[in-house]
C-alpha cells in the first residue's frame, strides 16, 4: 500500500480531505504546524509535525494544500520557501506530488486570460504572488527530478462551514455591506468543498501517476453567478442584499496609478502601511524591504512598516467586489471518470443546513 502524506491537513479543505479518504478506507499521514494531534469529527489521524520532517521521512505521494496565510504580507516569500523544503523532504526521489493551487494565479478577479497551462510570474498581491511561485518552484522540481506532478487550481471554494466564502457572505448580508455591484452579474466560479476532497482523493488513489507535469481546474459551479447562492442566504436570513454603484468601483489598474492614489495625503513613514495590501505597488514595497540591509530592516520594520489595517470601505469593499463581478469563466478541466458528488442544489441546502445551526 502506498504511502501519503497531506501537508496542510488541518485548513478547511484538509480536514475534508481526510474524512474523504478515511471514509474510502485509505491512511494518509497528516503534516501540520501546530497541535500534536488532529481529530476530524472525533477521529484521530497520523500526525507528523512540520519540525519533524527530515530526508528520511518519505512518502510515495504528498498533497499539498500549504501556502503562506498570515503574518506580515513581506514573509509570504520566505514562509513559501519553508513550505517548500518541507514537501521535498517528504517526497520520494522521482515520487508524485498533487500541488493544489487556485484560480487566483489568473488574478483574483480573474483579469488574466484563463488556461491549464503555466502562468508567467507577474506583480500582484501577495497571496496571489505566493501561489504562483509555488507553481513554478514545484514545475521546476518536476523538470529536474522527473516526478509525477498534478497542479489542481481550485475555483473559490465553499460549501458548509466554509470560512472563506459561506462565512463572509452571511456577514456581509448581516451587517448591510455591498454583496455586488448594481447591473453586474458576476461568475461564482466556485466549487464545493466535499467536491475538492473527492476530486483530490479520486487523484490520489486512481493510480501512481506518471512523470509530467499536469494541471487541472475545478470549480464544477463555475456557471452559476454569485446570485444564486446570495439570493439564497439572503431568503434564509430574511435580509436584503446591499449593492454597490458602478461609479464606485474605481479600484487603480496599475502600480503607477496605486501609488499617486496612496503618497495623495500621505505622511512618508506611513507609505508602506498604505501600499502594502495593493496589488501591484505593494508588491514592490514587500520586495525592497525584504532587501533592505539586516540593521536597517530591523529598525524599521516596527509598527510604521507593519500592514495596515483594512481600509475603510472605499477599498476593501472594492476589492471584494472585484471579486464578485468577474466576468471570465473558469471551467473545470478534470481527468475523466470523475464527477461530483455534490451538486448545486444540495450544496445551498449544506451551507442553508449550517446557517441554520450557527444562527
Amino acid at each position: 500500500m502506498k504511502t501519503i502524506a497531506v501537508v496542510g491537513a488541518a485548513g478547511f479543505v484538509g480536514r475534508q480531505l481526510l474524512k474523504t479518504m478515511q471514509d474510502a478506507g485509505v491512511q494518509v499521514t497528516a503534516v501540520i504546524r501546530g497541535a500534536a494531534e488532529l481529530s476530524v469529527e472525533g477521529s484521530f489521524h497520523n500526525v507528523l509535525h512540520e519540525s519533524q520532517v527530515t530526508e528520511s521521512t518519505a512518502f510515495d505521494l504528498v498533497i499539498n494544500l500549504a501556502y503562506p496565510n498570515s503574518g506580515p504580507l513581506f514573509s509570504y516569500a520566505a514562509q513559501n520557501r519553508l513550505i517548500f523544503a518541507a514537501v521535498e523532504r517528504l517526497m520520494k526521489p522521482g515520487g508524485r506530488l498533487i500541488h493544489v493551487s487556485t484560480q487566483a494565479v489568473f488574478g483574483l478577479a480573474l483579469d488574466r486570460p484563463v488556461s491549464a497551462s503555466p502562468v508567467r510570474k507577474v506583480r500582484d498581491a501577495a497571496y496571489v504572488e505566493a501561489k504562483i511561485e509555488a507553481e513554478h518552484h514545484f514545475a521546476a522540481l518536476q523538470k529536474k527530478g522527473g516526478l509525477s506532478l498534478d497542479i489542481v487550481r481550485l475555483g473559490n471554494v465553499w460549501g458548509y462551514a466554509s470560512g472563506a466564502w459561506a462565512l463572509p457572505l452571511v456577514q456581509r448580508l448581516l451587517t448591510g455591506r455591498p454583496i455586488g455591484v448594481q447591473g453586474v452579474a458576476g461568475l461564482s466560479n466556485s466549487t464545493d468543498v466535499a467536491n475538492v476532497a473527492s476530486y483530490l482523493s479520486h487523484l490520489a488513489i486512481q493510480g501512481e501517476g506518471a512523470p509530467g507535469l499536469r494541471f487541472h481546474h475545478l470549480a464544477e459551479f463555475s456557471s452559476v453567478p454569485w446570485s444564486y447562492w446570495i439570493d439564497r442566504l439572503a431568503a434564509e436570513l430574511q435580509v436584503s442584499p446591499v449593492h454597490a454603484g458602478p461609479e464606485q468601483m474605481t479600484l487603480p489598474v496599475s502600480g503607477r496609478a496605486e501609488l499617486a492614489e496612496a503618497m495623495a495625503g500621505v505622511k512618508p513613514r506611513a507609505l508602506y502601511r498604505r501600499l502594502a495590501g495593493e496589488r501591484v505597488s505593494g508588491s514592490w514595497a514587500r520586495s525592497m524591504l525584504t532587501r533592505l540591509p539586516r540593521p536597517l530592516f530591523v529598525k524599521l520594520k516596527g509598527r510604521e512598516l507593519s500592514p495596515a489595517k483594512a481600509m475603510p470601505l472605499s477599498r476593501e469593499d472594492q476589492m471584494f467586489l472585484s471579486i464578485m463581478s468577474a466576468q471570465q469563466e473558469f471551467k473545470s478541466q478534470v481527468v475523466a471518470g470523475w464527477t461530483p458528488p455534490v451538486g448545486q442544489e444540495e450544496s445551498i441546502r449544506r451551507v442553508l443546513g449550517w446557517l441554520r445551526q450557527e444562527w
